[in-house]
């Protein structure tokens, strides 16, 4: 446990025993709606062959306490239901909406069991390119290369120059532990132009040459069953899970529209929300 989250923990005891945070509570949710973005839920994160980024996944038991304590408070809506409240000029004190970013597997596997158990409604945002498919964000697939170039197994030898640039930017980092270096590190990486960062993973991939872990997005299949049972509605998320503002105007109207067409091919479902990767 980190020391933010011990201090954040502590403050958070203090306001409830002085009852602050009961009074606090009443204020803000009688004017206030509030929208929960989620990315994973997972049983153990031990149990994943490569890194998971410490804000992107939440355990299944703490879910479920959030949902159960959520559901205490709140009337939980489908996000869209939210918009349409926010644009008809109506009170949405006490609504609450919650997502999903990226459709990873354990939404069906670890939240969808869940949701239903509650009967709260969700949304998912697909990055529709990658349903179905052993396609693996970035951040994900380099993070064992991230961790070999942390302990001095991979070096910048024969790399092109946006690769060396990159070593020397991320050279402080190797002072901090293994999960600073890797999360920093692909913090400058997203920030890097796209030719360059497709330079630096492309050297990364061919350095290691590893293997795919079995598929780790949602399908078509599940994401029906999910439709079906009432409680999931997908918005999209582009085919690619690409920076957008990194894009071509032209390319960028493109993964937002043909990410929209595909679910609604497949899902029999109007798309009414997008997020952005």
């Amino acid at each position: 446990m980190t020391r933010k989250i011990v201090i954040r923990r502590i403050f958070s005891a203090l306001l409830s025993i002085s009852g602050i945070h009961a009074l606090l509570e009443r204020v803000y949710l009688s004017e206030c709606a509030f929208v929960l973005m989620y990315h994973r839920v997972l049983s153990s994160v031990e149990q994943v062959p490569y890194h998971v980024q410490s804000g992107m996944f939440v355990t299944a038991a703490t879910f479920e306490k959030q949902i159960s304590y959520l559901r205490d408070r709140f009337e939980i809506i489908f996000l869209d239901e939210l918009v349409a409240k926010v644009k008809n000029g109506e009170r949405i004190g006490r609504y609450c909406a919650l997502t999903f970013d990226d459709g990873w597997g354990d939404n069906y596997s670890e939240a969808f069991p869940l949701i239903k158990k509650y009967n709260i409604p969700v949304t998912i945002f697909l990055p529709t390119g990658f349903v179905g498919t052993q396609r693996m964000f970035w951040p994900e697939e380099i993070s064992p290369s991230l961790a070999c170039l942390y302990d001095g197994s991979l070096t910048a030898f024969q790399a092109p120059p946006s690769f060396a640039r990159f070593v020397g930017e991320i050279g402080g980092l190797k002072r901090r532990d293994l999960e600073t270096f890797i999360e920093g590190s692909i913090e400058v990486l997203k920030m890097k132009s796209q030719q360059d960062r497709e330079e630096i993973l492309s050297h990364f991939r061919g350095c290691t040459g590893s293997e795919s872990p079995p598929r780790q997005i949602l399908n078509w299949e599940e994401s029906r069953e999910m439709v079906q049972s009432g409680l999931v509605r997908f918005g999209a998320h582009t085919v690619n899970h690409e920076l957008l503002d990194q894009l071509p105007l032209q390319m960028a109207r493109n993964e937002v529209n043909l990410s929209c067409r595909e679910i609604e091919q497949h899902l029999k479902q109007k798309v009414t929300t997008f997020a952005y990767p």
